[in-house]
């Protein structure tokens, strides 16, 4: 089978999806159109827009997506054109691995860790002074696998925890290890409480803007906001805002409203603002084991059983 790689991004996944599937083709194509190959079997999206022309030009037969998310890929040209198209649920070692990047997020932007790096290279002793993780209200808004795993790790810090989600019930407070579970309606009461907001949010159409400056200011002054889901899910003027004037004391983002980030980008530049290159799900453990299942997949396809996680 010819299966390809297609886009610049996530450099490392390639090498795993080839030592996985070691008796197949796999083809790595840097995402020009014009060199685009010809019928290909399998295509795997990194970071970049599969269209109609795409699909078109290349025969492709079939779209799996290295992870969750399929913002790339056009589902209604795919639908058209009865092109399967499958993911990865973000679950296992992927949801452990964003779960510790939400956290190191976390604590880089109580612990100041820019300015700590600033001072010791200026010769500067015992500064600046942090805010404990301990005491803090979090609230982890949207509850699946990635919220499920950032609930163990961060319970440890004595924090209070609650979550926000569209269908609040006992069971899901027990699940996430949560004093109190609260529903899309009473999102003024759980947000106006919140030290800490991590976004574990799926982003869809419905979701984009979520959280904008009206829900940024029902926060506590001084909270700190993390997003390890999409960039979209953050209304970015109202983010802005809100820095600029010192209601929000800090803002983790694993992920941007257009990847990569544009490094000129001001934000990068803010005091208050942590930021990482879309990396939170790639560790090893996290690629070895999208890599199986996502080779495991194509063997599926392959052999004319239907693919597992099909979205398409």
């Amino acid at each position: 089978m010819k299966i390809v790689f297609c886009g610049r991004a996530f450099p490392d996944m390639p090498e795993h999806l080839t030592r996985a599937l070691s008796r197949h083709e796999v083809i790595v194509w840097d995402g020009n159109l014009a060199q685009m190959p010809e019928d290909v079997d399998v295509l795997i999206p990194r970071a970049m827009r599969i269209g109609a022309a795409e699909m078109d030009r290349g025969s492709v037969r079939f779209i799996q997506q290295f992870g969750v998310g399929l913002d790339g890929v056009d589902i209604e040209a795919a639908r058209a054109r009865n092109i399967p198209v499958a993911n990865v649920p973000g679950v296992g070692a992927n949801a452990d691995s964003v779960a510790e990047h939400a956290v190191l997020l976390l604590l880089m932007l109580l612990r100041q860790s820019g300015r700590a790096q600033q001072n010791i290279r200026s010769g500067i002793l015992g500064a600046p002074a942090g805010r404990t993780l301990s005491g803090q209200t979090v609230c982890l808004y949207g509850l699946g696998a990635v919220a499920e795993a950032i609930a163990k790790r961060i319970k440890a810090f004595d924090v209070r925890l609650i979550g926000l989600t569209r269908d609040a019930n006992p069971s899901k407070a027990s699940k996430f290890l949560l004093d109190r579970c609260y529903s899309m309606e009473n999102a003024h009461a759980c947000l106006s409480q919140t030290d800490i907001l991590i976004l574990c949010v799926r982003h869809t159409p419905e979701t984009t803007d979520l959280v904008g400056e009206t829900e940024l200011r029902w926060l506590r002054p001084g909270s700190v906001v993390i997003n390890i889901a999409r960039g979209g899910l953050l209304n970015r003027t109202g983010l802005e805002n809100c820095l600029a004037d010192g209601h929000l004391g800090g803002v983790g983002l694993d992920v941007f409203w257009s990847e990569p980030a544009d490094p000129n980008d001001p934000l990068l530049r803010h005091p208050n603002v942590v930021a990482t290159p879309h990396t939170a799900g790639i560790t090893n453990t996290s690629l070895a084991e999208i890599a199986g299942a996502v080779s495991a997949n194509i063997l599926r396809f392959a052999s004319g059983e239907e693919p597992y996680h099909r979205v398409v």
